[in-house]
């Protein structure tokens, strides 16, 4: 029965219908029936009409939710910098979500449900299909790059294609965000710029060139051609520093990177080395002359004078050239060749070109095993010193004595000053050096003191290097006082080389050795640059003529001419003069004759030991 019928019988005590109901109640059940249905109907009523009241709030709900989202879903896409497409494996256009309509390629519209070979340019269509395919297959994220123009402007993207675990039409999906990258692009290739190349020249710097090396020493392998590599460096750059100031050494290097420019051809590279130093690599060369030819154009760029503000500078360069081809592959070993040369162009008084060859390589190992043993030649013993007598040419007596070092390595055998002492300055030693020879000098002093030999004044040379160093004087003053030598035994020789490595440091010092009580000479006087207002400032006591003039005597006028005038002059200002390198009585005689006053050389005496001297010279 009706669960509503039950309801209203039970209210009137009729839902016991086991016996048959009372005549005088049947109209009451039937009334009780009526009201049912009443009620039924009243119910139906309400049902029905609650149901459509509850389907226009859940669609007005529904809509609220739905504008919602779709609000919320353009308030996303026009916050978001990037463009996203819904793409099927065929490349077709399924969804667009992009924030600004000009950032794509064609307007909305028309992308969907067309494909990218309708679209873009093959090449970047048959990218992107390739690109959505390697997504698809490998099931993970696939990152690329592209440029597309768009209303006439390159701009460069960048494309995050993901798969999508969504099938439409049976065919797989991806999500492809494209993000505008060209502003990111531009500043990562400036970053990239300033890396790579110099400040100052705009040319590629160390790091790009030996990039660019590598590539070329690649490509001769490959095609069996031949490359060379010239290492430049501008003469005396650092006299123009130093004097000029440094923004004109700018303008200097500026300026020269121009006219290395005219030089090389388009698939040839310049860069700048580092301080005045540029290299060149020139590929597919033909035959060492046609290097020989590009050299002599380079060199050609630098004969005329440069301007600058108010100085005209003529400037030259020493060059260093090495070949290579399919046989170089080390390009730290090119480069170290390359420069080696350089150096060696530099040694033959600047202004040529040299090419690497073995020899080179060779004499390079030479210096490289002396510096090693020089380093230990104190320790071991390996030094000792040679002392040449110094006359007095009117009585023809013994007036002093030039302590000359000389090294015997156990392997290298004799090693000649020339060749050992540059290194030492070179590589730092040349102080320890110094102070060994001022020492020894000392020793050997004390000792014919000791013997009861007459005093005599011993000379020590003074390399460039250790004259320009603020220590020296005070170094060397203190060795001889603690030997209780007196400072007049002692002679200082200079040249006038020296005085320009560090002019006002040489000066100073030459003035406190003066001061302390030793003798100054200048030596090879007449090879420098600075001679005559040496002299007129007084910083010398004693004047040498260099032996280059004295072997010529009876020989070469001119340098007859300068000995007398040298001579002269130094009379004239109260100094001694002292000849070095007399080998012969006609050179012996000359000297008398104008007034020379002193000199040294193999006509009296050789570089003898300490023993042999005292035997033979000293009372």
């Amino acid at each position: 029965m009706h669960r509503l019928l039950k309801r209203q019988l039970k209210k009137f005590n009729l839902h016991n219908l086991n016996s048959p109901i009372p005549p005088n109640r049947i109209k009451e059940l039937l009334s009780v029936v009526s009201q049912t249905y009443t009620e039924l109907d009243e119910y139906n009523y309400t049902l029905e009409r609650s149901l459509t009241i509850s389907s226009e709030e859940m669609n007005r709900l529904y809509k609220q939710k739905t504008d919602s989202f779709n609000s919320h879903l353009q308030a996303i896409i026009k916050a978001m910098p990037d463009i996203m497409f819904l793409n099927d494996e065929d490349g077709k256009f399924l969804e667009v979500f992009v924030s600004h309509e000009n950032d794509l390629y064609i307007p909305k519209e028309f992308l969907l449900n067309k494909y990218y070979k309708d679209i873009f340019p093959t090449k970047l269509a048959n990218f992107f299909q390739k690109s959505i395919t390697k997504a698809i297959k490998e099931k993970r994220l696939n990152i690329v790059e592209y440029d597309l123009k768009i209303y006439g402007k390159t701009r460069h993207f960048e494309a995050r294609i993901m798969p999508v675990e969504l099938s439409l039409q049976e065919k797989d999906t991806v999500i492809v965000i494209a993000r505008d990258i060209t502003k990111t692009k531009k500043t990562e290739n400036r970053l990239k710029y300033i890396a790579t190349h110099d400040s100052l020249t705009k040319l590629p710097n160390r790091f790009l060139f030996q990039k660019k090396l590598k590539n070329a020493l690649k490509k001769v392998k490959k095609h069996n051609s031949m490359g060379a590599l010239f290492f430049l460096d501008i003469d005396r750059f650092k006299e123009i520093n130093d004097n000029l100031g440094h923004d004109i050494g700018d303008t200097l290097l500026i300026k020269s990177t121009k006219r290395l420019r005219n030089v090389i051809c388009p698939d040839s590279t310049v860069a700048r080395f580092g301080g005045d130093e540029f290299v060149l690599i020139i590929e597919n060369i033909s035959s060492k002359q046609e290097v020989k030819e590009i050299a002599q154009k380079i060199m050609n760029q630098f004969v005329k004078p440069f301007k600058i503000h108010k100085y005209l500078l003529d400037i030259t360069i020493s060059v260093g050239i090495s070949i290579f081809d399919k046989n170089s592959e080390n390009i730290t070993q090119l480069i170290k060749q390359t420069d080696m040369a350089m150096y060696h162009a530099k040694s033959l008084g600047r202004d040529n070109c040299q090419f690497f060859t073995d020899e080179l390589a060779k004499k390079a190992y030479e210096k490289f095993m002396l510096e090693v043993s020089l380093k230990n030649a104190i320790e071991k013993e390996e030094f000792y010193l040679v002392y040449q007598p110094q006359v007095r040419l009117k009585d023809n007596k013994i007036i002093g004595l030039e302590a000359l070092i000389r090294w015997k390595n156990r392997e290298l055998g004799a090693i000649p000053p020339n060749r050992f002492i540059p290194i030492a300055e070179r590589c730092g030693f040349i102080e320890s050096i110094t102070d060994w020879v001022t020492e020894s000098v000392c020793k050997q002093i004390r000792e014919w003191n000791k013997e009861g030999y007459k005093p005599i004044r011993i000379a020590i040379n003074l390399s460039r290097k250790e004259l320009g160093k603020s220590d020296m004087a005070k170094r060397v003053s203190d060795i001889v006082k603690e030997y209780d030598i007196d400072s007049s035994r002692v002679e200082f020789e200079v040249t006038e080389s020296a005085l320009l490595e560090n002019a006002s440091e040489a000066f100073k010092n030459i003035a406190k050795l003066r001061s302390l009580g030793f003798v100054v000479s200048i030596d090879d006087f007449g090879t420098g640059y600075s001679s005559l207002s040496n002299l007129k400032d007084l910083l010398f006591d004693k004047l040498k003529i260099d032996r280059s003039f004295t072997k010529d005597i009876q020989i070469d006028s001119g340098d007859e001419a300068i000995i007398k005038a040298t001579i002269a002059l130094a009379k004239s200002m109260n100094l001694k003069v002292i000849a070095e390198g007399v080998e012969t009585k006609e050179q012996l005689q000359f000297l008398l004759d104008y007034g020379c006053d002193e000199m040294q050389g193999y006509l009296y005496s050789p570089p003898l030991k300490a023993e042999l001297i005292s035997k033979k010279f000293l009372y």
